[in-house]
């Protein structure tokens, strides 16, 4: 059955001069609650036909209109027909054309370029079609692997390894096309000036799940077995709190030594790792590992959006919005993983050579894992609907060595790719930290409201009090409401390994090594990389390693509810910086209420 939208009028939107980039066209789109339509803003009257799937009727093709999206969300105009618009589309594949060195943390350059080969023919880039899968193969934990798994494994990278310099299937070029989507090498395609980032945003788990889809393949090719999975690093349960012992031996091709050498086993992961070991012992680490992921998964992730991170929609400049875990554990392990001695921590430490350690895709697939988990754990907790989000695009050497184009909505069902994980207990899920202190008395000397606090640089345990706008909330109210901490306006210096811990019911002397307990909210973490101010294109404009204001959201209904404030007007927060704490300037803090939706 086809819909008929009849467009009557469009207005003209003015540029803010604040703004410095030109915006580049796009489709306004109008959302109805049944369909989408893509508006023409030179044609008026015109009737926009097309079938239930979205496939359009043959007709007046609709033009871009150069709009500005507002920084990090939708901007709503009232339609026809009493229908809301949305400006946005989805981010559309890389520019080839454009790639370009890559962006150092410090705004140098790379000293080699990480763009991949091209083809002859970029005009004719065919859509990927899924092979039929008739049996789904299983990834293991990587601590769980026998000696012929290993063998399979250790055969297929030095086998991948050995392909020409210029293969666009050897292990290098592979590495390289993380840089090349992480460091600002491509520009969206028809967005001249705009930059593709697949960090900080929706677009995190959905980039990786494909990398890693046709990484696993090629490595199967080259040992000629489609049975072939790759190992996750378990690091969420106590059995894989260490490096896993298949990348440590010495002359292995799974062994890279640029890696942390105090971190080796039989030391216990730090999930909330900075720069500085945490002084505490393995026990606790564990504790505290388990109640990070408790709180990333669960606590502060009972929506969509605070999942996955913020929307990026086609033609936004890209802004800072992760999801919980991209904070931690992703960023985290990533740091804990590279060697100090080097400056930017290579090489997982850092974005442009983290995947040429082949521990790398073992992080990854535990990462890409905690997605299929996530799904399962109940409430509102399920992926987007939004079509800019499933029909957002990336470009991928198949085995075959064919440069395919894939969308988000071919990969958001793991099972369909071929594979799901082996099934190993995950204690964290019942890991819901207890309260270890009666209320906090505020002291009207020492805990100013958080309107006298911010902005404030953050180089001092920081105790605050901020006003609640809803008290007492009844269970419907919850159901329809995640109540939220949210930080706005955080510059920092991306140079820097950065990290501080948020608690409520706390006083300045809470000792952040102890993190399981209620009082612990949750962790700002981030991981060293540079955005070009330019835009892709290699332009290199950016002279200074400040990053674009970026936010953080914590979920705080459950924990309001365990510490038994929940009629309470007013909540002390306290706010304690590990490193980079002078690098780091909060504009402001808030809470709001997000409605879950998908």
């Amino acid at each position: 059955m086809a819909s008929t939208f009849l467009v009557t009028s469009c207005t003209t939107i003015s540029y803010p001069s604040k703004f410095s980039y030109k915006p580049s066209p796009i489709f306004i789109r109008a959302k109805p609650i049944d369909n989408y339509y893509k508006v023409n803003c030179k044609i008026n009257n015109s009737i926009i036909n097309h079938d239930d799937e979205g496939k359009y009727f043959p007709g007046k093709l609709l033009d871009r209109r150069s709009v500005l999206l507002g920084l990090g969300g939708l901007t709503n105009f009232i339609g026809v027909a009493n229908k809301p618009f949305a400006l946005g589309q989805p981010v559309p594949p890389p520019d080839l054309s454009t790639c370009s060195t890559a962006s150092l943390p410090d705004g140098s350059n790379v000293p080699f370029t990480c763009c991949p080969p091209l083809p002859k023919d970029l005009s004719n880039i065919p859509t990927y079609k899924l092979p039929n899968v008739s049996k789904v193969k299983i990834r293991p934990a990587a601590h769980n692997v026998t000696q012929d798994y290993i063998d399979k494994y250790s055969t297929a990278i030095q086998r991948m390894k050995s392909l020409d310099e210029d293969d666009p299937l050897n292990f290098m070029q592979q590495a390289n096309i993380h840089c090349a989507y992480c460091n600002t090498c491509y520009e969206e395609l028809g967005f001249p000036g705009v930059p593709l980032q697949v960090h900080c945003s929706w677009l995190f788990f959905p980039f990786h799940r494909w990398y890693l889809y046709f990484f696993e393949r090629i490595l199967g090719s080259l040992i000629d077995d489609d049975t072939f999975a790759l190992p996750f690093w378990n690091y969420d349960s106590q059995v894989g709190m260490q490096m896993p012992s298949l990348y440590n031996v010495v002359n292995s091709p799974l062994y890279d030594p640029n890696r942390n050498q105090n971190h080796l086993p039989p030391n216990v992961i730090d999930l909330g790792f900075t720069t500085i070991d945490v002084d505490a012992s393995d026990e606790q680490k564990i504790n505290n590992n388990l109640t990070m992921m408790y709180r990333q998964m669960l606590t502060n992730a009972p929506c969509p959006q605070l999942f996955f991170g913020n929307p990026i929609r086609g033609g936004e400049q890209p802004i800072c919005g992760m999801g919980t875990i991209e904070y931690i554990p992703h960023n985290s392990v990533h740091r804990w993983v590279g060697n100090p001695n080097n400056k930017f921590r290579e090489n997982m430490g850092t974005f442009y050579s983290a995947a040429r350690d082949p521990i790398f895709y073992a992080h990854h697939a535990n990462i890409d894992r905690m997605w299929t988990i996530w799904k399962t754990l109940g409430s509102k907790r399920r992926d987007f609907t939004d079509r800019d989000w499933l029909d957002s695009a990336f470009l991928f050497y198949d085995e075959n060595r064919t440069l395919v184009k894939v969308t988000v909505q071919d990969c958001i069902n793991n099972e369909k790719l071929g594979y799901k994980y082996e099934d190993v207990p995950i204690p964290w899920r019942n890991f819901r930290p207890v309260r270890r202190k009666q209320k906090v008395k505020k002291n009207a000397k020492n805990v100013k409201p958080a309107t006298k606090i911010f902005p404030s640089k953050l180089n001092k345990t920081l105790p605050f009090s901020i006003q609640r706008p809803k008290i007492s909330r009844t269970k419907e109210d919850k159901n329809i409401e995640e109540e939220l901490l949210v930080f706005n306006n955080m510059k920092f210096d991306e140079n820097e390994c950065i990290r501080f811990d948020v608690f409520i019911n706390e006083d300045e002397g809470v000792k952040a090594k102890v993190l399981d307990r209620a009082e612990y909210v949750g962790s700002f973490a981030n991981l060293p990389h540079m955005h070009d101010g330019a835009g892709g294109g290699g332009q290199n404009t950016t002279t200074t390693s400040t990053s674009t204001p970026a936010t953080m959201s914590l979920a705080i209904t459950e924990i309001l509810e365990d510490l038994g404030l929940e009629d309470e007007e007013e909540i002390v927060v306290v706010l304690v910086p590990h490193s980079g704490g002078k690098e780091i300037t909060i504009g402001s803090v808030e809470i709001s209420t997000l409605a879950c939706a998908n």
